[in-house]
């Protein structure tokens, strides 16, 4: 078992442009988000992918796909790559969540390890998700390079769990678009290479309008 994972977020959306908590919820790919992928993929180049899992959201399949034609790899699309489902936060921006969903912001702001959004998953179900994920490639292939197109809060709760660190660190972790993470799994456990690199993007544009970052 000595796969190197090569994980990242999604491009930029319309959801995220305006602000809008996306969950299961889905948003195309704005141009720059475009822009971002094809950049992506032109840095994928340089390192010797076998194989592509994506998430099953449009705008990670959207994502994953241009950086699947320029290398030439079929993507594999994955439920269990999704996002953190947001239940009835989904869609809304987070000046409406801070207001009609006080309380559990406040817990998902100060505690999230502990915030439980009505018809949402919790953190934990992420990690239990993608730890399991990560368990079945790691028993299915060998020395094998893989790249998996993801979302920022599933990123971070991944790397959470590489690190070994609690979900209540999730906002000690920055996952812009596009961003890659590499992780080599050795004899003795995973190794993060590589965490939120932007440098393939040109004229990079931070986002912080959202109830996630």
């Amino acid at each position: 078992m000595a796969n190197t994972f090569y994980i990242v977020r999604h491009g930029q959306t319309n959801w995220n442009i305006l602000g809008k908590t996306q969950g299961h919820g889905n948003s195309d790919l704005t141009k720059k988000g475009e822009e971002q992928a094809k950049e992506l993929s032109e840095a994928m180049i340089n390192y010797p992918i076998d194989y592509i899992y994506s998430s099953d959201l449009g705008r990670a399949v959207q994502t994953a796909q241009i950086v699947g034609d320029k290398l030439g790899i079929k993507v594999n699309q994955t439920p269990a790559l999704r996002e953190m489902g947001f239940g009835v936060w989904e869609g809304l921006l987070i000046e409406e969540i801070k207001k009609n969903h006080s309380i559990t912001y406040d817990i998902w702001r100060n505690q999230p390890h502990l915030v439980d959004i009505e018809g949402g998953e919790t953190l934990h179900i992420i990690k239990e998700r993608t730890d399991n994920f990560i368990k079945k490639i790691n028993e299915k292939y060998d020395n094998k390079h893989i790249l998996l197109v993801s979302h920022s809060v599933t990123v971070r709760t991944m790397l959470l769990s590489f690190l070994g660190s609690s979900m209540e660190n999730i906002y000690r972790i920055k996952q812009d678009n596009t961003a890659l993470n590499i992780v080599e799994f050795r004899d003795y456990g995973p190794v993060i290479i590589k965490m939120n690199d932007t440098g393939h993007i040109k004229n990079n544009e931070k986002i912080n309008n959202s109830a996630l970052e």
